[in-house]
């Protein structure tokens, strides 16, 4: 965030000017031009609006609109609990909450939202902020949101600025699912000098891949990544989810059976399951966690972005099935916002304990924000690291 976006009249001082020349019959014209000054004397990035105590007001303008809300994380996605005032005598729409300042944020504004609409309805027509160039992709549904990283935010990696103008991925393929029944997309990355002459490569398999591609940017994160020898070079398998929700069993075979193989028959791939992770976030974290668990011949880990609702009992289970003279503990990561809801915080605490219990080697970190990839973003270099990091380049000797 510029620094200029911190030294700037208040809001209040704006909204007490706009009141008082209201008073003394000024045109609409006047009343514009005051806001457009405001708006200009925060530089770069002039909105939203940024107090030392963490008051951050949130200003949209639009003419025509009855109704606006800022909906994204930490403050929920419930329009009728977040509306905006109009400035009197004006096109401003604002509103002031409080957030943490070590915060990231992804946000949007829902202009003219009926109250009976399912969210999934309206999620995708809602308005990134015309006043803030900080944006990340979202999926399901697609949409564009705007980004805030609050003062003590913790950065991207270095090199992530430029994200925007970097080619995305290396390929992409078709592949028929006999579990399944249909065709599913799978992206793949390939480090840079990927050479299958001369060596077999770690690979990981992240679930719900689009995700992973538009709204993390991981092929340019790995290869930042690769390139400052902070992890060892790898094939990143980016998985479209299946078309509507399926059992467990049914997911599991998808991955072990249908897409695993293919990938193995056509890429330079490690056949030893350490050298194999899935990974996921939400609800895919769930998955990928248990698939690990069940098929460890596979998968010699998991990566785990704030699992929703982990099986604890479940989980358990699994590792005690597993024989405690093997040496191949399963290592796994994982993270959750601390500014979810704290029954999240707490399972995903609960979760780790029972691994560690279990025997699973566990990286777990808490990240400031709530559930989404303006938060998963910034620790999943922190994931691949605990996975591919410098102890990996021995087994690529």
């Amino acid at each position: 965030m510029s620094g200029s976006a911190l030294f700037r009249p208040t809001f209040t001082d704006l909204r007490a000017e706009v009141e008082r020349r209201i008073s003394s019959d000024a045109s609409p014209e006047t009343i514009a031009a005051l806001i457009d000054e405001f708006l200009a004397a925060g530089g770069d990035m002039p909105a939203p609006l940024i107090e030392y105590d963490g008051a951050v007001t949130w200003l949209f303008r639009c003419a025509t609109a009855q109704s606006v809300s800022v909906v994204g994380d930490i403050f929920g996605y419930r329009p009728d609990q977040t509306r905006m005032t109009r400035l009197q005598g004006s096109d401003l729409f604002y509103l002031t909450t409080y957030l943490p300042l070590d915060a990231h944020i992804a946000y949007a504004f829902a202009v003219d939202v009926p109250e009976a609409k399912v969210r999934m309805h309206w999620l995708d027509r809602c308005t990134p902020d015309p006043l803030n160039p900080q944006r990340i992709i979202m999926t399901n549904p697609l949409r564009v949101m705007s980004v805030l990283d609050m003062p003590g935010a913790a950065p991207l990696i270095s090199g992530c600025d430029t994200l925007a103008e970097t080619p995305m991925f290396a390929g992409m393929h078709v592949v028929w699912s006999a579990a399944l029944g249909c065709w599913r997309r799978l992206w793949v990355y390939l480090p840079p000098g990927y050479d299958p002459a001369t060596r077999r490569y770690p690979t990981v398999y992240l679930l719900d891949g689009e995700a992973y591609l538009l709204s993390a940017q991981l092929p340019l994160m790995l290869d930042l990544l690769i390139e400052q020898n902070e992890v060892s070079p790898v094939i990143a398998v980016l998985i479209e989810p299946p078309p509507v929700r399926v059992s467990s069993a049914v997911g599991l075979r998808f991955v072990v059976d249908d897409v695993v193989p293919w990938i193995d028959a056509r890429y330079a791939t490690s056949h030893d399951p350490l050298d194999r992770i899935i990974g996921g976030a939400d609800e895919h974290a769930t998955r990928a966690l248990t698939i690990a668990l069940q098929r460890a011949d596979v998968f010699g880990g998991a990566l785990a972005q704030s699992p929703q609702m982990p099986p604890t009992r479940r989980i358990a289970a699994l590792l005690d099935r597993r024989d405690p003279h093997r040496g191949d503990a399963p290592r796994c990561y994982v993270d959750v916002g601390r500014y979810d809801d704290p029954a999240a915080v707490e399972s995903t605490q609960a979760l780790c304990s029972v691994l560690v219990s279990g025997g699973a080697v566990v990286s777990y970190q808490e990240f400031a924000g709530g559930r989404s990839f303006a938060g998963w973003r910034v620790t999943l270099p922190d994931a691949l690291r605990f996975h591919f990091g410098a102890s990996s380049l021995a087994s690529l000797a």
